[in-house]
């Protein structure tokens, strides 16, 4: 299995090295011309160029910031001080080796905010040069990829996503799931393993294959919680799953709950799973939300089943997605639990976001719910498999940044950021 390591290693390298193959152009990534969004101090993106010793960086026309270059694909830089409402520009200059290479100028606009209420995560921005990742030519692969589990570890944004075939030739089903594996240095350049690390082997896999992994890491080893099957004979859902020592080596544990799926541990900021009164806590549920809790990670007791207590007019499907805790210094006491399915969409989105407010006190109980999606689907990368769709089992604080990469239409793997508030 060594060389599956030892492969991946050489094509980062390989990808680093060919990050900077046009140093002449400087680009501008996100956001994009004529881009709208709430956010008022949006992260910044733009293609690396390798003559530049620094970069500066212009908001309607001042200087903003300077920053050193990184031998990293893109580069980002989150904006300090709020934008005001209204239309703006920005452009990148490299400088460095004697000469300046100066960025195309582009308009954003900042649209007047939601009131969000203050203990909810956003809104977000959508990363301009969506999708980060797309079906691949690997058979495994080849129709959808999306729904990805992200950690940044060792420098690196570490991936786990669900791959599907396209299956043509009638001798593979073309609706079964397996997980890939794929690492960043910027979190929008990923490079993927040509071979799935979870692979659909078992007769808890058979059905379905594996699906929309949790990755979370806890004192050096990395878990991933996936969805699988009863067995080969039955559609029952369960929820599966397995440890690493790397991220791509993985022992499966197999089956810890049935008759659910999504495994929503409530972890820290940085993907590390919370203790909570000297118990590891899960939020689970297929358009419906229970709790269940663990003394070491691997062995899961009963699910407790709560009523979300929905507002009046929000329909299923439904499902929890990620559970943070940890997030804020002025309310120690929040869990903020994101959640995905039509919701109050009915006739305009299959699936968008929501977020709802737990609390270590008592994890069982809502305190609070957002009245609408905080991140709904607009784009044509949104819609694949599934119309209008966007899904998400990631979100991670990274630089002073919230960084979500989400399932785009059952198709695609795309990115949002928002700035951290606290």
């Amino acid at each position: 299995m060594k060389h599956k390591s030892v492969l991946l290693a050489v094509m980062l390298s390989l990808t680093a090295i060919s990050a900077h193959a046009n140093p002449d152009d400087l680009t501008l990534c996100s956001p994009q011309n004529g881009d709208h969004f709430e956010v008022s101090r949006p992260l910044l993106f733009w293609e690396s160029s390798k003559k530049a010793g620094h970069y500066e960086i212009f908001i309607d026309d001042k200087q903003i910031a300077r920053v050193k270059a990184a031998p990293i694909p893109v580069m980002s830089y989150a904006i300090r001080r709020p934008l005001t409402a209204g239309t703006h520009h920005w452009f990148v200059k490299a400088t460095g080796s004697g000469t300046e290479i100066d960025s195309t100028n582009f308009t954003f606009t900042v649209d007047p905010s939601t009131d969000w209420p203050i203990w909810a995560i956003g809104p977000f921005v959508k990363y301009g040069g969506n999708p980060i990742l797309r079906p691949a030519d690997e058979w495994w692969e080849s129709w959808n990829v999306y729904n990805p589990g992200v950690i940044f570890d060792h420098d690196r944004f570490r991936m786990l996503y669900r791959g599907q075939e396209n299956m043509t030739d009638g001798s593979r089903n073309r609706t079964l799931s397996r997980i890939g594996y794929a690492e960043s240095s910027d979190g929008v350049t990923f490079v993927c393993a040509p071979f799935p690390v979870i692979d659909a082997k078992e007769p808890f896999e058979s059905r379905y294959g594996c699906e929309d992994a949790r990755l979370v890491k806890y004192r050096g080893v990395y878990y991933a919680f996936y969805t699988g099957n009863l067995n080969e004979n039955s559609g029952e859902i369960c929820l599966c799953e397995a440890t690493s020592s790397d991220c791509i080596h993985w022992n499966k544990l197999g089956i810890i709950e049935t008759g659910t799926k999504n495994g929503a541990i409530v972890r820290d900021p940085v993907g590390t799973p919370v203790k909570i009164n000297g118990k590891f806590v899960m939020y689970t549920g297929n358009s419906s939300l229970g709790v269940c809790y663990s003394d070491d990670l691997i062995h899961w007791g009963p699910i407790t089943w709560i009523d979300p207590k929905f507002p009046a007019g929000w329909v299923a499907p439904y499902e929890p997605c990620v559970a943070v805790a940890n997030y804020t210094h002025k309310q120690p006491d929040n869990i903020v639990l994101f959640i995905a399915g039509t919701l109050n969409g009915r006739g305009k989105w299959f699936y968008a976001i929501s977020e709802m407010l737990f609390s270590k006190s008592n994890v069982t109980e809502k305190k609070a719910q957002l009245d609408d999606c905080i991140m709904k689907p607009a784009e044509n990368y949104e819609s694949g498999t599934f119309q209008n769709c966007i899904w998400m089992n990631s979100i991670l604080l990274h630089d002073g940044q919230w960084w979500m990469h989400y399932g785009a239409g059952d198709r695609n793997i795309g990115l949002a950021t928002a700035p951290a508030e606290d």
